[in-house]
């Protein structure tokens, strides 16, 4: 056990000391980004968001100062008026990779409303959280963001891969970081635990990986489990039916034609190497891809990887399935375990929610506030970098680069 990340071994809600300063969010789902800045030592003043369940969760875990209001429609309260912090992740399904991409999505736009909230607030410091494709927005979110805020914040766009921030998982975002002018130039930005590389399989020394994140869990569906939400969304007959025959890092293109199910069989393939997208599984020994809101297999991360579960030293050990030895002369593998889905259990350690946080709702609601949220870990440097930018102004670029709530 002493090997699991810092996150994973707290079964009880300990947070560090405050640290001064006052933060709010706003299209705040179950918490993940508000959970990260509390954290980092933020008083949380206030939250809200539309979706009633999930502010259900953000009330039992996070903190009890949160309503459930459509934020595009309810008059500004000036409740978090003059807040340090203001946290948001305005819904980005027009540009998610995992979705239709649908440039006139109506959630496309409601970054004004957040907008609307820092004018009104005037925080001095926001970060703003949304998919890689927001970029493409960011020049009319600029230009439209200087004018509602009548020029009083710089603003800054990064791309971040959080797997080089302390997080299991390769997750693609970008965060708008706004800085009032009267506190520092900005951006002040968490440093990688090692340089970055836009690379999902290639390992590196500060990963941390599916197996170390989730394998002390133990069995999957066990009711005698220490975690009663280690249980997964059983699978239909077809999905089963393909899954059996995924290896680690693979998908459906792994597949031979001759082998291909219904509804795949005698379809031409999409690209050379055939729906590479479809019911991928992830690899064991490195952190997994992107938890999303959806339960659909032909999407990634979904499936569980193909392991054996063993105890060594009173304590559970994931040990990779060898494909080439379970996989037939025509090219087809066939797995010896059972096919399953990631719990939600699992989905939560790989968005680093720390084990004594707890779910409402059904399992299908659970997993859309766990794919929708921020990774608490990752939100945690992004809040303390901020931090140390509201207290220290320009001078935070030569301080020592200190994890203001670091939990040990």
């Amino acid at each position: 056990m002493s090997d699991l990340p810092p996150w994973v071994r707290h079964t009880k809600r300990t947070l560090p000391r405050k640290n001064g300063l006052t933060c709010a969010g706003l299209f705040a789902g179950c918490g993940g980004l508000d959970l990260g800045a509390a954290m980092a030592g933020f008083e949380l003043v206030y939250a809200a968001d539309s979706d009633s369940t999930a502010v259900s969760t953000y009330s039992n875990n996070v903190s009890p100062y949160a309503e459930c209001i459509d934020l595009s429609k309810s008059e500004i309260s000036p409740v978090a008026k003059g807040v340090d912090l203001l946290l948001g992740g305005p819904p980005c399904q027009g540009f998610s990779s995992a979705g239709p991409k649908k440039k006139e999505d109506p959630r496309n736009k409601l970054w004004n409303h957040y907008l609307e909230y820092v004018k009104s607030w005037e925080p001095k410091v926001f970060l703003m959280e949304n998919v890689y494709g927001f970029l493409s927005e960011f020049s009319d979110f600029s230009e439209k963001a200087q004018i509602i805020l009548d020029g009083k914040y710089r603003l800054f766009a990064r791309r971040f891969i959080t797997q080089y921030y302390g997080v299991p998982q390769f997750r693609d975002r970008v965060i708008i970081q706004g800085v009032r002018r009267d506190v520092g130039s900005g951006p002040l930005w968490p440093e990688p635990t090692s340089p970055e590389f836009y690379h999902y399989t290639r390992p590196f020394s500060t990963a941390i990986s599916m197996a170390r994140a989730l394998e002390d869990l133990g069995p999957a569906d066990d009711p005698s489990g220490l975690f009663a939400d280690h249980v997964s969304v059983p699978l239909g007959a077809t999905d089963l039916a393909i899954a059996r025959h995924i290896p680690n890092g693979g998908s459906l293109k792994d597949m031979p034609d001759k082998h291909l199910p219904k509804p795949y069989f005698g379809r031409i393939r999409t690209n050379t190497s055939g729906w590479r997208w479809f019911y991928r599984k992830p690899r064991p020994l490195i952190p997994g891809r992107s938890v999303i809101s959806s339960v659909r297999p032909n999407y990634a991360t979904i499936l569980a990887p193909d392991i054996i579960l063993t105890k060594i030293s009173n304590e559970w050990r994931w040990k990779p399935i060898d494909a080439e030895a379970h996989t037939d002369a025509s090219g087809l593998y066939t797995s010896p375990v059972k096919q399953r889905r990631l719990t939600i259990r699992e989905c939560a350690r790989l968005q680093t929610f720390p084990d004594w946080f707890l779910f409402v709702g059904k399992p299908l609601d659970i997993h859309r506030q766990i794919g929708n949220a921020v990774p608490v870990e990752f939100a945690r440097r992004l809040s303390d970098s901020a931090a140390s930018l509201i207290i220290h102004g320009d001078n935070a670029r030569q301080m020592p680069n200190t994890i203001v709530g670091q939990i040990e």
